[in-house]
């Protein structure tokens, strides 16, 4: 390859294909070594320029800063199961900011429905208690930062249980309140441990499944992942 219209074939037609049809989503460390080992030489600059180039094209899809993903349409949650609780908490506390998902969403994603539903909600930790307090009153079943002891009490039947946690600064922002798949995956995965909501190889398999189903933003998912581990120690996590 002796020059760039060539490398850029190159990397179109043969590279970006190859990374496609190995994963979901690759990074741009990928393309670099996939192009070290085609010995194909691009300087940094050019090979974000040919990228930039290749998502505008639609030969690979944004997927957050420096990862790239063959999928072309967002994944995104089912609103519904989030909505009568948006609109109490909104009713309640217009002021606050705050931000739910529900296990439900994720039954698509899921080998097995999930049995007992639960809603979680995030907002200032200061508010944890008063909006419990509240959704309490109306009948939901809701809890202000339960821990790992005995926590399938907290998992009532039907579908108004409400974990209430301490939102992050840190953490993806949501639409209209309802988190995003970027957050509520993560949380998923942290929160089944400390509840006891699913097994890991559950959990597991609906992270493969949102992987596998359409477009993420990696990026970003991967930040709130760091900002998590910051966030909790090792203690908090397990008890």
């Amino acid at each position: 390859m002796t020059y760039d219209g060539s490398r850029k074939s190159f990397l179109f037609t043969r590279i970006l294909p190859a990374l496609k049809g190995q994963s979901a989503y690759f990074s741009l460390a990928a393309v670099k070594r996939a192009l070290a080992e085609a010995e194909i030489a691009l300087a940094d600059d050019t090979l974000r320029k040919y990228m930039s180039e290749a998502m505008k094209t639609g030969i690979v899809s944004d997927a957050g800063r420096g990862w790239y993903s063959r999928h072309t349409e967002p994944v995104i949650l089912d609103p519904k199961p989030v909505a009568k609780i948006i609109r109490e908490v909104k009713k309640a506390f217009p002021l606050l900011d705050f931000c739910c998902w529900s296990t439900v969403q994720f039954n698509p994603f899921a080998q097995h429905l999930i049995a007992q539903p639960t809603i979680l909600l995030y907002a200032e930790s200061d508010a944890l208690e008063a909006v419990a307090e509240s959704l309490k009153k109306s009948g939901w079943y809701a809890w202000a930062n339960p821990g790992k002891v005995n926590a399938q009490r907290y998992i009532q039947p039907g579908e108004k249980t409400v974990i209430l946690r301490s939102a992050i600064g840190k953490q993806p922002e949501s639409s209209n309140h309802a988190a995003p798949i970027e957050k509520a995956l993560v949380d998923l995965a942290y929160e089944s441990h400390k509840l006891q909501m699913l097994d890991s190889s559950e959990v597991q398999r609906i992270i493969d499944g949102v992987l596998g189903s359409g477009l993420v933003q990696l990026s970003v998912l991967l930040n709130y992942v760091e900002s998590k581990r910051e966030k909790f120690t090792s203690k908090e996590i397990t008890h």
